[in-house]
């Protein structure tokens, strides 16, 4: 199936096939994705039920066509958030932005002053396009499984427990 933002979204297949869509549109251009998070999280509500596979795309491709949020201000990820509630994974997603930015403004100054940047910090990919491939490949090679870690929850039903594990393993998976 190839995913157009106008196909429906229903399964895990079906939000797969988005995020590979996706991750082709917006290859080698598209915002940041601090800018990203953070459009999600302004139109995140303090309160929704757990979003679906089809919540969770709609949420998605609301942020990507919300106006630009601009870049967060880098700050380090922190603690570990438990996130059950839309609220919590708000304030989540903002933490990923800042925990973003400054992974590049790590990044930039190693370059900058003709360091090595080794892999390029703690985030897998410096670009959208590679986020939402980190997204759509681990998420491929995990659904159907149970979770590796004994603290993780199951994938589905999607809640916002599973989405946060989902955010956090896209950002480090290669």
């Amino acid at each position: 199936m190839t995913n157009t933002t106008t196909d429906p979204v229903e399964t895990a297949e079906d939000f797969l096939a988005l995020l590979r869509h996706l991750s082709a549109h917006f290859a080698g251009q598209g915002p940041d994705v601090d800018d990203v998070l953070l459009r999600w999280a302004a139109a995140l509500p303090e309160r929704a039920p757990d979003p679906g596979w089809s919540g969770l795309a709609d949420q998605l491709l609301g942020a990507l066509a919300a106006p630009p949020a601009g870049p967060a201000e880098p700050a380090p990820l922190g603690e570990e958030l438990d996130v059950a509630t839309s609220g919590e994974l708000r304030i989540l997603l903002r933490a990923l932005a800042a925990d973003y930015a400054r992974d590049r403004a790590w990044t930039a100054d190693r370059v900058a002053r003709g360091l090595w940047a080794g892999d390029g910090g703690g985030w897998a990919s410096g670009s959208l396009a590679g986020f939402l491939t980190s997204w759509e490949s681990w998420l491929d090679s995990s659904l159907g499984l149970p979770p590796r870690f004994s603290d993780a929850p199951p994938i589905e039903p999607v809640t916002w427990t599973s989405v946060a594990w989902q955010l956090d393993a896209a950002r480090v998976y290669e």
